[in-house]
């Protein structure tokens, strides 16, 4: 496999796992949103729902994430892109949905322990979050602006 085929293999991967990984990032914090509306003890009738959200945010986003962060770095480092202030900036951003997604996971925790916990209000935001910080590593990504 010559090295164009191989960097568009792994740009294809990236873009795949990308996409899976904001899907499931946006779930998340949907869920997370939504069950901020709720009482305690209404948590418990959720259960099912947050244990079914717990492991689509282990198995499926965090793997996505992982190959994201990989196939990024690779590209990244084959296109010589490490001196460039838009990818200093994407990487930011990137390393602020990682961040977020690490949140995510733990409040989802919580929200399904055997004593859950109401998530705060302040998940409330996390889709609007998750969604501008993908618009500005989409738009950095795309435009190089700099």
């Amino acid at each position: 496999m010559d090295a164009a085929t191989r960097y568009d293999l792994v740009r294809v991967l990236h873009i795949g796992a990308d996409i899976v990984f904001v899907a499931g990032l946006l779930a998340g914090a949907l869920v997370l949103a939504a069950l901020s509306f709720q009482a305690a003890p209404a948590l418990i009738k959720e259960r099912r729902l947050v244990a079914a959200m717990l492991r689509i945010n282990r198995v499926v986003t965090g793997s996505a994430l992982l190959l994201a962060w990989a196939c990024g770095l690779w590209l990244a480092w084959q296109a010589g892109w490490f001196a460039s202030g838009w990818l200093h900036v994407k990487l930011v951003l990137v390393l602020a949905l990682s961040a977020l997604h690490g949140g995510l996971s733990a409040a989802l925790r919580r929200a399904g322990a055997d004593a859950p916990r109401v998530p705060a209000r302040a998940w409330r935001a996390a889709p609007a979050l998750a969604l501008a910080g993908v618009a500005g590593v989409v738009w950095l990504a795309l435009g190089k602006p700099f």
